[in-house]
Order: C-alpha cells, then sequence, then structure tokens
C-alpha cells in the first residue's frame, strides 16, 4: 500500500520534512516513490511547498495520505484557492 507522509531531513533540533510517496512497509528514512514538494515549521509562519496536481495524481492511484499530509495539502489547496 503507498503512503503519502513526512521524511524527516535536517539537523539535530532543526528539522524539515519532505513530503513523499512510499511503500507503507518502508521505514521513515528508508527509500521513496517520488518527492512531491516540503515542509519547514520552523520558519513563522510555517513554509510549505507542495506540487498539488502531483498530489492529486498519487492519491488517484491509491496512496493514502497521513493526517498531517492530508492537513497540509487541505491548508494548500485552500492558498492556491
Amino acid at each position: 500500500m503507498l503512503k503519502i507522509r513526512l521524511r524527516r531531513m535536517g539537523a539535530k533540533k532543526a528539522p524539515f520534512y519532505r513530503i513523499v510517496v512510499s511503500e507503507s512497509s518502508v521505514p521513515p528514512r528508508g527509500p521513496f516513490i517520488d518527492m512531491l514538494g516540503t515542509y519547514d515549521p520552523a520558519t513563522d509562519p510555517a513554509k510549505v511547498r507542495i506540487d498539488v496536481a502531483k498530489a492529486d495524481r498519487w492519491i488517484d492511484k491509491g496512496a493514502h495520505p497521513s493526517p498531517t499530509v492530508k492537513s497540509l495539502l487541505s491548508k494548500a489547496r485552500a492558498a492556491g484557492a
């Protein structure tokens, strides 16, 4: 099963995240299939860059977004509208 989830990157105590599509059985730091964007919570306001069209294509193919990614996608869609 495919999941759209966050992959932690960055230094200790200075995280940023990549929004990736990966197999659910693969560990979060493992290999991924496609990168959809980034999320940087350390900035004020938090910086979110998501390719919404690409994410929608993956969801149509059966990928399930994590709760956090689902929230970030809805905010990105609202900001783009």
